[in-house]
């Protein structure tokens, strides 16, 4: 019973990605307004985090007309990225290579070329799906990837059967550090999502926005460990949403003190200052939806339940 309801979902999922794959642009697109102005009404609870985010990052300065854009494009990216990613499971890499465009790939070549090996840190912007197989194809090598399941048997077989395309190896952010040891020692490249809320005992404090939260200091420590260097990468769509442009930043630079947990904390604010440069820059396209607060300031949150 369980294999013909894998099959069926399957198949179903795969049917969707090809009729979104082969349908014309402008109607994928005009679909994809459709529902998220549609999502905009009716998604009350997921509106009111966002809001509520919105409201203490900026202590209460953004223009009425700057959230509604923000939330207006919070809902379509979700959206188009749900019809992306059922495309990208039946996707071949010519058709990847055609929806996404590179900023300062050479950062990536001349590290490449050079033999070293890295680690890329990336966020919830933009179409960040299609970061990790756009970078296999474009720079042809493979990378592993961390990513959270959703213990649900199904669908988390789903999810790695479209992340593991392309020459990328998924594993699971329970217990990530010493599988990630052992791929960076064998001279292979790591991404990793860095901008979720994590737990007090996954994370450490570091400023944002003004506020303190956890973050998880994985990369950093890596980084440290080993003597990787850690690349900032990130994902927005042109206006149109033809393409995704990918942005490759350059090698974050940091000084090693010998004091390893002073240093992991440095590294750590490094990137989350980082996070915050590029949300500032384009504060629509990041996802806002999750609690990023959450640990330190739980009460933003219960008042709006």
């Amino acid at each position: 019973m369980k294999t013909i309801k894998r099959f069926l979902l399957f198949t179903f999922l795969d049917f969707l990605g090809y009729i979104f794959l082969t349908m014309p642009h402008f109607l994928r697109f005009g679909f994809a307004k459709k529902v998220a102005s549609l999502l905009c009404f009716l998604d009350k609870r997921h509106k009111k985090k966002l809001l509520t985010n919105l409201e203490f990052a900026y202590n209460g300065t953004l223009p009425s007309e700057q959230i509604q854009e923000i939330l207006y494009t919070n809902y379509l990216n979700l959206v188009y990225n749900t019809m992306s990613f059922f495309m990208l499971s039946v996707s071949n890499k010519e058709q990847i290579l055609n929806f996404v465009e590179f900023q300062n790939p050479q950062i990536i070549q001349d590290l490449l070329q050079k033999g070293e090996n890295f680690i890329f840190v990336t966020a919830h912007f933009g179409n960040w799906e299609y970061t990790t197989p756009a970078f296999t194809c474009y720079f042809n090598t493979p990378i592993t990837a961390v990513a959270r399941m959703t213990h649900r048997p199904l669908v988390d077989e789903y999810l790695l059967k479209v992340r593991s395309k392309f020459q990328v190896r998924i594993i699971d952010k329970h217990k990530a550090t010493l599988p990630l040891v052992k791929t960076l020692k064998k001279g292979k490249i790591v991404g990793i999502v860095t901008d979720q809320n994590t737990s007090q005992k996954e994370g450490i404090l570091v400023d944002f926005f003004g506020k303190k939260v956890c973050q998880t200091p994985i990369a950093s420590y890596l980084s440290l460990k080993l003597g990787i260097k850690i690349i900032p990468v990130s994902t927005h769509y042109t206006p149109d949403y033809s393409k995704c442009i990918i942005t490759c930043l350059e090698p974050i630079q940091y000084t090693n003190t010998q004091d390893f947990e002073g240093d992991i904390q440095a590294l750590t604010q490094i990137q989350s200052d980082i996070l915050e440069k590029i949300i500032r820059e384009n504060p629509k396209e990041w996802l806002w939806f999750h609690k990023k607060f959450k640990n330190q300031y739980p009460q933003i949150y219960e008042e709006n339940q």
